[in-house]
């Protein structure tokens, strides 16, 4: 990494902590192109797509050029599909910075101009991670769909941060996540029983 482009993941996210919070952790996720394991489906699609396209301007040319320009959208989309989405994700997580304190998990991000979201620990559905063999991986939030059919209150939009992506030392931070979340239910388990 160059110091002389390196930002502290911590210096882009403390203007976002309010009164009594504390900042326990925060980073950046891994910069370049990534692949996901659903990308496989994606690119299938992406090829088979953007092939019939092809195919069908090139077939269209026959009839008329404005005919064949009316396909060209589509062969569009399909490069995008197929290339540029992966481009588009890599800069996007270039700005992004995820941030953990004593009272919610807060995520930096956006192309053009910067968007924050947070998860109150409080509300903060069941943790699961996935770890890769150098240590790195993701943490997904995340309500069964059991949970949603059983509650009346749950709105979808109130957990608006769905995984913390591409991070290193991913069980620490899952861990981290774990305690500030326990010491939350705690806290609200004292308040509730001095009542």
């Amino acid at each position: 990494m160059e110091s002389y482009n390196y930002i502290d993941p911590r210096a882009e996210i403390i203007d976002q902590i309010q009164g009594d919070e504390r900042l326990l952790w925060a980073d950046k996720p891994a910069t370049g192109i990534k692949f996901r394991s659903t990308d496989i489906f994606i690119t299938l699609f992406s090829i088979f797509w953007l092939g019939f396209s092809v195919f069908w301007v090139y077939m269209a040319l026959d009839a008329s050029i404005f005919f064949a320009l009316f396909g060209t959208p589509f062969i569009l989309v399909g490069l995008y599909l197929l290339f540029g989405r992966y481009f588009f994700d890599a800069l996007s997580r270039k700005n992004t910075v995820y941030g953990l304190t004593n009272k919610r998990i807060i995520k930096k991000s956006g192309l053009f101009k910067v968007h924050y979201k947070s998860v109150f620990l409080d509300t903060l559905p069941s943790l699961s991670y996935t770890e890769k063999p150098d240590g790195s991986g993701d943490i997904n939030f995340g309500h069964t769909l059991g949970s949603f059919k059983n509650s009346k209150d749950i709105n979808k939009s109130d957990f608006p941060l769905v995984r913390i992506e591409f991070i290193q030392n991913v069980r620490s931070v899952h861990n981290k996540i774990a305690d500030a979340k326990s010491k939350v239910r705690s806290n609200e388990e004292k308040l509730e029983t001095k009542w």
